[in-house]
């Protein structure tokens, strides 16, 4: 069996696992494990901003106070206020290490407005291109180390783990050579920073590899995995029946782009943000419309200049027949990003020792049960940065003799999920546990994913799945982006109230 040895071994090669990489180095190697190319990342991908109080009139507290309105009073204040505090750090980072933010001819940051936002405190590089040009910037600067080993193309197939539990490493195959495990085994920490779970869903604006590895990764190494009903539906997502949907950028709406129905009347006119509405609110008036078939569209015809504000997004539509400054874009939601995830403190922490999540995979209590726009890559960097600044001080490093495994064959934990297994479960997903929800719908998914469990019992996919429908059937209430439509309110008692779900085993759920 072949064996690689490192100090910090982490998997999913987007945002949040490249900045932790390149940070980590400084004081050990690396070994950094992603399913595909870092260029087919979320994070890569990701047109909108980074959101950080920089302007005249703004401050963290404002951004904090904006955070904690979206989030349904679900988001934890501490963790707010750490990620808004540290926001304008980040980007002085970030340029610091290369990263040109857009500007005006006076050399001031041409700050955005997006959803929710009641500041323009959003930054953007490349105009809709912020993901892929901070994204060039770490991966030119993770070439230049040569502590740093790039593992692509391996699937995860579980956490190792010693006798107490505690996480070692992860096993993994190599997509090249099926069926031979590989142990990337840890002397410090085993950090996930795999992403989301958007390609659980039919309509998902998520690349092929966002489907859910981390969260059942963690959830059967024993870790506590938290509100996993909050999946939030972008409402703006080109309705052109590609399988992974094209995102139509918030920051669209925020320079003046306008939701309207065939008739071209606007359509979140009662709403006093109009369309600048949480992402949420926004989502399930588009589904409401689209269920009475009547199709909703996005009117760009005012904006100046939209080829130059939004060059990624222009040339895709063109791609597809749709020129913004002519015709109307239609759109409908789609899967985008997971608020919950695995119980972690703001420096990757968990239930489990030796084992971190960042990024989207974690769950802080930074977005509650709604994210606000462009907290997103912020997070990623954020709790990257401060897991390296923690690691840095702590002095803990494991003897080769600790690594007694629980697990005799570990190839057996999880198998990959084949095409046809993604498809059953993306079908049930989008049925049971999609925008809108109710007790029916929810029982008769988990009924059918407890099927696919008994057919695929060690489908990374399928565990994810049952824990987001569990969930959901807990949380007896509207709240954020999980909306039932047999219990439309928010229950005030339930303010603060985490859905936390966890196993001792080793076993799925």
């Amino acid at each position: 069996m072949n064996v690689v040895d490192s100090d910090f071994v982490i998997v999913g090669g987007g945002l949040a696992g490249s900045v932790a990489a390149y940070r980590l180095s400084e004081f050990g190697d690396v070994t950094l494990l992603s399913k595909a190319p870092p260029t087919k990342s979320n994070s890569y991908a990701a047109q909108g901003g980074i959101a950080a109080a920089i302007g005249p009139q703004d401050s963290p507290s404002l951004h904090a106070a904006d955070t904690i309105a979206a989030g349904a009073a679900l988001c934890r204040p501490d963790m707010v206020a750490m990620l808004t505090e540290r926001a304008p750090g980040v980007i002085r980072w970030l340029n610091g290490l290369g990263v040109t933010f857009d500007q005006h001819l006076s050399g001031e940051f041409a700050l955005g407005l997006e959803g929710a936002h009641r500041h323009r405190r959003i930054l953007h590089a490349g105009g809709d291109a912020t993901g892929r040009k901070v994204m060039e910037v770490i991966l030119a600067a993770l070439q230049q180390i040569p502590t740093i080993q790039r593992e692509t193309n391996i699937q995860v197939l579980g956490l190792a783990q010693r006798r107490d539990g505690s996480v070692a490493g992860a096993w993994g195959q190599s997509a090249c050579h099926p069926g031979q495990p590989i142990l990337f085994r840890a002397r410090r920490a085993t950090i996930l920073a795999t992403g989301g779970v958007g390609q659980l869903y039919l309509r998902s604006t998520n690349p092929v590899g966002a489907s859910g590895d981390g969260i059942a990764l963690a959830y059967c190494a024993g870790a506590p995995v938290r509100n996993l009903e909050f999946v939030q539906f972008h409402p703006t997502a080109l309705d052109d029946n590609e399988q992974q949907c094209f995102l139509i950028s918030e920051a669209v709406r925020g320079a003046g782009g306008v939701l309207v129905d065939g008739d071209g009347t606007p359509i979140m006119q009662d709403h006093p943000l109009r369309d600048l509405a949480p992402r949420d609110v926004v989502a399930r008036v588009i589904y409401q419309y689209i269920t009475r078939r009547q199709p909703v569209y996005l009117d760009c015809r005012r904006i100046s200049g939209f080829a130059e504000l939004f060059p990624t997004i222009y040339r895709h539509c063109v791609s597809r027949g749709r020129n913004p400054a002519v015709d109307l874009l239609p759109v409908s939601p789609a899967a985008h990003f997971m608020m919950g995830g695995v119980l972690a403190e703001m420096d990757g922490t968990t239930g489990v020792s030796g084992l971190y999540a960042i990024g989207e995979v974690a769950s802080t209590g930074v977005h509650g049960a709604n994210r606000l726009a462009s907290n997103s890559l912020l997070e990623c960097v954020t709790m990257a940065l401060t897991l390296a600044d923690s690691m840095k001080r702590s002095t803990m490093v494991y003897r080769k003799t600790d690594m007694h495994l629980d697990v005799e064959d570990p190839i057996a934990l999880f198998t990959p999920d084949a095409p046809e297994v993604i498809r059953e479960v993306q079908s049930v997903m989008w049925a049971a546990a999609g925008i809108v929800r109710d007790e029916m719908s929810l029982l008769a998914g988990l009924e059918q994913l407890n099927i696919l469990s008994e057919r695929y019992p060690q489908s990374p996919s399928v565990i994810t799945a049952r824990c987001i429908v569990q969930s959901a059937l807990l949380r007896k209430e509207s709240r954020g982006a999980h909306y039932r439509l047999d219990y439309p309110s928010q229950r005030p008692e339930l303010n603060g109230w985490d859905n936390v779900l966890s196993q001792s085993g080793r076993s799925p759920v």
